[in-house]
Parts: C-alpha cells; sequence; structure tokens
C-alpha cells in the first residue's frame, strides 16, 4: 500500500511538471502508473517469497539431512561442494608449467 501511495504522489507530480498535465488528469494517469508499479512489486515480492522461506528454514533443517550409511547425501540434497571438480584421476608427477596448454 505504501508503494502504492508514494507512487501515485511522485507520478501525479511527475505528470504535473514534466509532462505539462493538468492537475486533474496528471492525478488520473500518476495513479494509472502507480498501479502498475505497485503491481510489479506485489509480483516480484510474491514470486520472491518461496524463495525467502526456503532460506530461512535452510539453517534449521540441518539434522533431518544426515548422509546414507555409504556417505552420500539423501535423495534431493546436494553436497555443499558439489560444483566441485573431481580430483585429477591421473596427477603429474611434477607441477605443471603454466606456460604448456591444458590436457583438460
Amino acid at each position: 500500500m505504501t508503494v502504492l501511495l508514494s507512487g501515485w504522489l511522485v507520478l501525479t507530480a511527475v505528470e504535473h511538471w514534466a509532462e505539462q498535465e493538468s492537475w486533474p488528469d496528471a492525478v488520473a494517469a500518476g495513479l494509472l502508473w502507480a498501479c502498475v508499479v505497485a503491481g510489479v512489486w506485489w509480483f516480484a515480492e510474491w514470486t520472491q517469497s518461496p524463495l525467502r522461506a526456503a532460506r530461512r528454514r535452510a539453517p534449521d533443517r540441518g539434522d533431518d539431512r544426515t548422509a546414507r550409511d555409504d556417505g552420500t547425501p539423501p535423495d534431493g540434497v546436494r553436497g555443499r561442494h558439489a560444483a566441485v571438480e573431481p580430483a585429477d584421476p591421473h596427477p603429474h608427477p611434477h607441477p605443471r608449467n603454466p606456460s604448456e596448454p591444458s590436457h583438460r
């Protein structure tokens, strides 16, 4: 509601002074644009609220996300370092020269 009312005031002033509209036309145009802004704001908040709720719950779910007997995480749970590449199965005996091209 605050976004709608403050947007209405600001956009009415913009329509009146910048667009040279009469006050009645500026009030109507300001209300129209304020509704658009408030609608977009509401939609963004509405679509982001499940993500915020999931982030708030994430630290509390530490107890029920225990690993299986073989050490793998339960279904649907990625490990903390899931994006890290596995270790090189054929490590070089000597450090690689940085000027050599990579074989990966």
